[in-house]
């Protein structure tokens, strides 16, 4: 968890005097996880199973999220997502056929430390009413570039099916269920569409593995452990509510 240190740390530093802890804003949005296997995918759990890294594998990935500001240029985002895929895998010997369906639910909860910076800022100048003095001010750009690093927890269930045909040992659904922690990076737009909405254009690494075990058929008590990787890129957006 030394990542996660490490970012409580910075957000620790001495802000501008001027700061302020504010909870800013919160909102939704939808993404494309590419999941790209470093490790057999999800059908190693399964009969048949290959030894081969597994393909890229998108699925579609709703998040909800909330901010909070640490002054004007540092900030923390937490997020919730959900994303579910399925995996399939055969086995056919004469007559018998096996059929093995696992059902995937991924709950990431992410937690990132944010630095955004504005893309230009204009100057003003504003004079009082009987126009004898002026000031001159800046007007920030209602767009930012924003990057981040953060740590998210996988929170995973699996549900397990078989169907045999010609044959015994078909199972119905059983669930199991796990969490495993990897590392986030995100770079990514903020534009203010209103003064109270925000969109925000991303692409995010994610991190991590977990491990699942693969009880044996033969041995009571005896299983095999799996590694399936986590890792891939995300590319979305968000709609957020400004409350500041």
């Amino acid at each position: 968890m030394k990542i996660l240190k490490l970012i409580i740390l910075i957000s620790l530093l001495p802000l501008s005097s001027k700061a302020q802890v504010v909870f800013s804003e919160f909102g939704a949005g939808i993404s494309t996880w590419t999941r790209i296997y470093s490790t057999p995918d999800e059908t190693s759990l399964l009969v048949n199973a290959s030894s081969e890294n597994g393909k890229t594998n998108t699925v579609i990935f709703p998040t909800l999220y909330g901010k909070i500001d640490l002054g004007k240029s540092f900030g923390f985002r937490g997020r919730l997502g959900y994303a579910q895929n399925s995996f399939t895998s055969s086995f056919v010997l004469g007559d018998l056929v096996r059929n093995e369906k696992l059902v995937q639910s991924i709950i990431p909860a992410g937690l990132s430390l944010e630095f955004k910076l504005p893309l230009s800022k204009k100057n003003v100048q504003s004079k009082n009413e009987d126009e004898e003095d002026s000031s001159l001010g800046t007007i920030e750009s209602k767009s930012h570039f924003i990057a981040g690093i953060g740590v998210s927890r996988y929170f995973i269930q699996h549900t397990f099916s078989r169907d045999v045909i010609g044959g015994e040992g078909s199972l119905g659904e059983s669930r199991f269920s796990g969490n495993d922690v990897g590392l986030n990076l995100m770079l990514g737009f903020t534009n203010d569409i209103t003064e109270r909405l925000i969109l925000t254009v991303f692409t995010q690494y994610n991190s991590g593995s977990y491990d699942h075990r693969i009880y044996s058929e033969e041995v009571t008590g005896a299983f095999d452990v799996k590694n399936i990787s986590l890792q891939g890129v995300e590319v979305g957006f968000t709609i957020g509510l400004k409350l500041n």
